[in-house]
């Protein structure tokens, strides 16, 4: 028990449990949602394909519906009776009776296909109509819906025309079929009531699945309560997906009521047949699947916690021996561990330990000759002492040799100050004070050349309080002799050295007049000033002055180099203004 309590507590080994356990939920879940989508998949591929075939079906259905409506006037077209009436105005005298039997044949022809509304028979003479709801031609002008029908132009061939009868329901698909002989027309107009079809009238009673009729066009020729013909395809929202650029097309629909639509192209005439089919069953089964997969969700967890915990107590085994060794360390390896990897690493820490305690013993001697060196550093600092008193007695020896007013004395004096500056130990300070020794060291630098230089110090603003590291602007200075001035020495030689403050920022600007440099040259100069590492030698000055601004001032600092050839070179210094 005391295991386990000590187990349970262990900082470690809870860490681990809830990483792994998350990780294996993660797992879990993935795997549950990943199953159901591919479940989802599957049965959205199934019942499409299903939709497919059912669409194939209803096409080739429907096409022989059609078919059998062009055999009806293939037979009347040939038939003699209706011949001699169609080209014939005289019929009746030849064949008293011949209206009754022309009748008769249409009668039969409607009454053997239910789909049959009604057969016009329109003779190439006159202006009369035979049909099948009388045993007697009329004249066109009687028959309304006979007579809009007459005022279509005569086809070239077997064509259907959607329309109303009498302007009104039912709307018919009527197969219009000319007949010629001897230079004369006629036509045969069978009416057909699409929503009698028995293909179409069978899916009117089917509520997963809506039959639809579009034209090449585009225009909506059948649909269950169809109140108009044609409609536009806007009627039905699931028509959206039409595509007339295809022959053959299916697409699942996803959302709150999914639903497949696909359209097929009639291998016989100049429309698609379009099925939307909404799956009930998929629905059904999808809701079925998911709920047994969130059933399972439960023993899934248990079975995670165990495998979790069952993972955490062999990964966590060698971690708690290590901990345990650590806590009571031993001279000796223990005994009893399983694992050689873990042995090995209590035989290093052991070996480490043992290490340890003789580094400890070594650093103890450092430490007294570290003390040693401290206290022998501070007596050298007697040495500076023994140099400016050497210095100061030049100088005596100078001005009793010759003289106040002679010029070495007051260099002697000059470079002792500097020296002095330089040594101490202070790291910032005023730009004032920067600029004080700044200029001791141009009074001694303008005696080398013969006061051929030409020097101007301005400070404006606070830029004179801002702290700065000391002896910043002497390598600088340097440079500008050195390297843009002496080359070509003149009396016209100058150098402006200008600090002012502007966005909490002091500007330092170093400018001389000297020979410059090229374009190439100050652009690898800039670039290599980007990496303070990759500077050459021959840029010592510029490469120290770099070093300690970052080192004061981190990347709050900043140097700009321009410079001209022939014309002199301009090193800007910026530096943020601190609250020190």
């Amino acid at each position: 028990m005391h295991r386990i309590i000590k187990f349970i507590k262990n900082a470690f080994v809870r860490k681990w449990f809830f990483t792994l356990l998350a990780f294996v939920m993660v797992l879990f879940t993935g795997f549950m949602l990943y199953t159901h989508y591919n479940a989802t998949k599957a049965l959205q591929l199934e019942y499409t394909s299903y939709s497919e075939l059912q669409t194939e079906r209803i096409s080739a259905a429907l096409d022989d519906d059609f078919v059998s409506f062009s055999r009806i006037t293939s037979l009347l077209s040939i038939n003699n009776m209706i011949q001699i009436y169609l080209f014939n105005d005289n019929a009746e005298r030849l064949f008293p009776d011949i209206y009754s039997q022309i009748y008769s044949q249409l009668v039969s022809y409607q009454e053997g296909f239910p789909a049959v509304n009604s057969i016009y028979l329109f003779p190439s003479y006159g202006s009369e109509v035979f049909t099948s709801s009388s045993q007697n031609p009329q004249m066109i002008k009687s028959q309304s819906d006979a007579e809009s029908l007459s005022a279509w132009e005569m086809p070239e061939g077997n064509t259907f025309i959607p329309r109303k009868k009498d302007n009104r329901y039912p709307y018919l698909m009527t197969l219009c079929v000319p007949l010629y002989k001897s230079g004369q027309q006629a036509l045969i107009a069978v009416n057909i009531d699409t929503a009698q079809i028995s293909t179409l009238a069978d899916g009117q009673n089917t509520s997963f699945q809506n039959i639809y009729i579009i034209s090449d066009d585009g225009d909506l020729l059948y649909r269950n309560g169809q109140q108009d013909i044609p409609e536009a395809l806007e009627t039905v929202p699931e028509l959206i997906h039409f595509d007339s650029s295809k022959e053959f097309y299916s697409k699942y629909v996803t959302g709150d009521e999914p639903y497949i639509y696909v359209q097929q192209h009639s291998g016989q005439y100049d429309w698609y047949y379009i099925t939307v089919t909404t799956p009930q069953s998929y629905i059904g089964k999808g809701y079925d699947f998911s709920a047994s997969l969130f059933s399972l969700f439960p023993w899934l967890l248990v079975l995670a916690l165990l495998i979790v915990i069952w993972m955490v107590w062999l990964i966590t085994h060698p971690v708690r021996t290590i901990m345990d060794f650590l806590d009571n360390p031993l001279t000796e390896q223990p005994e009893k561990i399983s694992e050689p990897e873990t042995q090995k690493i209590i035989r290093h820490l052991m070996k480490y330990i043992q290490t340890n305690h003789a580094l400890s013993k070594e650093l103890d001697k450092q430490l007294e000759q570290q003390n040693k060196a401290t206290y022998h550093a501070l007596q050298s600092q007697i040495n500076p002492h023994f140099l400016f008193n050497t210095l100061n007695l030049i100088r005596n020896m100078e001005v009793e040799t010759l003289g106040f007013d002679h010029k070495a004395p007051e260099m002697t004096l000059t470079l002792s100050r500097l020296l002095q500056y330089a040594l101490d130990s202070t790291n910032l300070v005023t730009l004032k004070t920067e600029f004080y020794y700044t200029e001791l060291y141009l009074k001694i630098l303008n005696q080398r050349y013969k006061e051929k230089l030409h020097f101007t110090l301005q400070s404006e603003g606070a830029s004179a309080d801002v702290m700065v590291p000391k002896l910043i602007l002497q390598p600088l200075i340097e440079n500008a002799v050195f390297h843009g001035c002496s080359p070509q020495l003149d009396k016209h030689n100058t150098i402006l050295v200008k600090a002012e403050t502007a966005n909490n920022y002091c500007n330092i600007t170093i400018q001389d007049n000297g020979i410059g440099m090229s374009h190439e040259k100050l652009e690898a100069l800039r670039n290599k000033l980007k990496d303070l590492k990759s500077i050459p030698s021959d840029s010592i000055g510029l490469q120290n002055v770099a070093v300690r601004m970052h080192l004061t001032y981190g990347d709050a600092f900043t140097i700009h180099i321009d410079s001209k050839t022939g014309e002199g070179t301009s090193i800007m210094l910026s530096i943020p203004i601190t609250g020190d």
